[in-house]
């Protein structure tokens, strides 16, 4: 079980089953250190208030919330649905392809698309799911741009739990990141409370790979919240231009 897992959902977005503070209540209770509150962004028809990111603050006492969004690419300029005014607010920018994204396109196409969308917003700190079949990338060029720009790929222990993916997929994808040297963060994806800070269904794939625990961003929480932190410089310098 990771100590802080950066990709959970709650009532804000439409597939999540509890509140902020049940899901922070659950993760305590396991042991986990922190959590994120990553709520599906506007073109999902999340509906995470204004007052989550600018009023809020740390609501239970022995976690840490960090506050973000899963993000949606918007169209082919490269935008995506994150509500700029809320980003010096948040710690943790995910972003990933989901239905409502063009379907049917080319794996050039949608690598383009993905590519773009980070170059134009540099605060993304994790691309979500990057293995998946219906928006097929070429994670080898994806691993690259990540190492090169301090971002991390996800390796989605929901997707494997659920069997939403083959293994063969996000094997791929741990592989790619691996000769890449890019840096990845094992995250549960939970929709509902007793998925937070889940591992179990990739971790075997990631120590067969012989994957580095160094390239792994919440392998520790300490290293987690460095992540938060070095990222959170991206976050500062972009909300000044």
């Amino acid at each position: 079980m990771r100590e802080v897992d950066f990709h959970s959902h709650t009532l804000f977005s439409r597939c999540g089953l509890h509140s902020v503070i049940e899901m922070l209540t659950h993760a305590k209770r396991a042991g986990l250190k922190g959590l994120a509150i990553t709520d599906h962004g506007p073109m999902l028809k999340g509906s995470t208030p204004s007052t989550f990111f600018d009023r809020l603050g740390q609501p239970l006492d022995g976690i840490t919330m960090l506050k973000g969004m899963e993000c949606n690419i918007k169209n082919d300029d490269g935008e995506i649905d994150f509500p700029l005014p809320h980003l010096k607010f948040a710690d943790i920018v995910l972003l990933g392809l989901h239905p409502g994204n063009a379907p049917g396109l080319s794996r050039e196409r949608y690598t383009s698309l993905m590519l773009r969308a980070l170059e134009k917003n540099p605060f993304v700190d994790i691309v979500t799911h990057p293995e998946d079949p219906a928006f097929p990338l070429d994670l080898g060029q994806l691993a690259d741009y990540a190492r090169d720009h301090g971002i991390a790929l996800e390796i989605n222990n929901s997707k494997a739990l659920y069997k939403r993916f083959q293994v063969k997929e996000t094997v791929a994808l741990i592989e790619a990141c691996k000769k890449a040297g890019c840096r990845v963060a094992v995250d549960s994806d939970a929709h509902a409370f007793q998925e937070i800070g889940l591992d179990s269904s990739v971790l075997p794939l990631l120590e067969q790979a012989k994957f580095p625990r160094e390239l792994i961003v919440n392998a520790t929480a300490e290293g987690a919240f460095g992540f938060v932190e070095e990222r959170r410089k991206i976050k500062k310098e972009f909300i000044k231009i």
